[in-house]
């Protein structure tokens, strides 16, 4: 089923691709939406503060794991039912964490969350590279980026809201909007594949080396933000909500900024603009080292946060196109990276940040040349594709 037909107007189109892009909030959500509720949730259960954090850990730990291979095995048994399926497994797992009378039982919910979590977001992300015409697939990410970006915001937001009210009820209503998803999804493209795909069609130089990407540029940039985190809580003295907001405002910006950049890409190609935006986010991470005030430092993470979210649209545009014959299982292989990198980089910038918190930042900042060079050294852009 071709979503852009040729006797079709592009405003029909979008319109079918819209509970594809709102599926894209779901995963985000999931996963920012217990920070603001920490201390309920430690009282609720009665635990301490550690023991609880290990709920968000309970979420990406699956996740990252399952991306391994949640993508090829999505292909082999068909994006429809996957997507379908994931979708309305991620509401069950949801309503477990609402209801759930125990933090274990707390846990195992937020483990489904993240398990099932990782048969969406890879065949999402095929179904819409296949959907898209080929001189605006750019623009498709780039727009389910800013879905993404919103689902971190709205995860954050309703987080805070429910920690005020009842934190049951920001698990109640994502499990809501994740069921009536789940019935009004639309037909979700693909092309015809042989049903024995397996790991061995992604593990290939090229697909692993934008593996390195995503894992040295979510190590890099993509650890900007806890920098940003820390120096709002221990360097200003922001509140917890103070530093929330700000953080957000980068998430905003992004959520405007990638469709537009994913037109860019259209015109240039992925592995430069990917290149660019890197590039642009290390200039930000050494101006961010020498800011220790509040007004500069929102302003500057605004911008930062769109960077860092422009090259993920740039790597995920180019993970799709990577591996036509199986677009599913490589989009999960890199995004697998993606998620080790941001468990490594906390680990490995928070001790040098004790230490000198310019440092971190130029690290952070020299991660960034280094996934440069795995864009380029993976000798792939997404305008071959297009153009073959």
């Amino acid at each position: 089923m071709k979503f852009w037909a040729p006797d079709a107007g592009r405003s029909v189109a979008y319109r079918r691709l819209i509970p594809i892009y709102f599926c894209g909030i779901l995963g985000p959500f999931g996963g920012t939406v217990m920070s603001p509720m920490i201390p309920e949730l430690r009282d609720s259960f009665d635990t301490s503060t550690a023991t609880v954090a290990w709920g968000i850990g309970a979420f990406f730990f699956p996740f990252a794991g399952l991306l391994l291979v949640s993508g090829t095995l999505g292909e082999r048994w068909g994006r429809q039912r996957t997507i379908r399926v994931a979708v309305t497994l991620y509401a069950v797992a949801s309503l477990i964490c609402a209801i759930s009378p125990s933090l274990w039982v707390f846990f195992a919910g937020r483990a489904a969350q993240g398990s099932f979590n990782a048969f969406m977001t890879p065949l999402l992300i095929a179904a819409l590279t296949d959907a898209a015409p080929k001189d605006r697939v750019g623009r498709t990410i780039g727009t389910y980026a800013s879905f993404q970006a919103i689902g971190g915001v709205l995860g954050m937001l309703f987080g805070g809201i429910a920690a005020d009210v009842g934190w049951r009820w920001a698990f109640v209503i994502v499990a809501i909007a994740a069921l009536a998803l789940s019935v009004n999804l639309p037909k979700v493209p693909m092309v015809s594949r042989s049903k024995n795909l397996g790991l061995r069609s992604v593990l290939n130089k090229k697909m692993l080396t934008l593996g390195l990407v995503a894992l040295t540029q979510s190590i890099g940039p993509g650890g900007l933000q806890l920098l940003v985190a820390l120096v709002g809580r221990d360097v200003i003295g922001l509140s917890g909500s103070a530093t929330g907001a700000l953080l957000i405002s980068g998430s905003l910006t992004a959520a405007f900024v990638t469709p537009q950049w994913g037109t860019l890409i259209d015109r240039i190609g992925a592995r430069k603009a990917t290149a660019i935006a890197l590039f642009l986010s290390m200039l930000a991470a050494i101006v961010l080292s020498q800011i220790n005030t509040t007004i500069p430092l929102i302003l500057v993470w605004a911008l930062a946060g769109a960077t860092v979210q422009c090259i993920s649209t740039g790597f995920q545009l180019l993970a799709a196109t990577g591996s036509p014959n199986n677009r599913g299982g490589g989009i999960s292989l890199v995004l697998s990276h993606r998620f080790l990198g941001h468990a490594i980089g906390p680990l490995l910038w928070v001790p040098i940040f004790e230490r000198n918190i310019s440092m971190a930042y130029i690290g952070a900042a020299a991660f960034g040349a280094i996934s440069i060079a795995f864009v380029y050294a993976s000798q792939h852009d997404s305008l071959t594709q297009a153009s073959s």
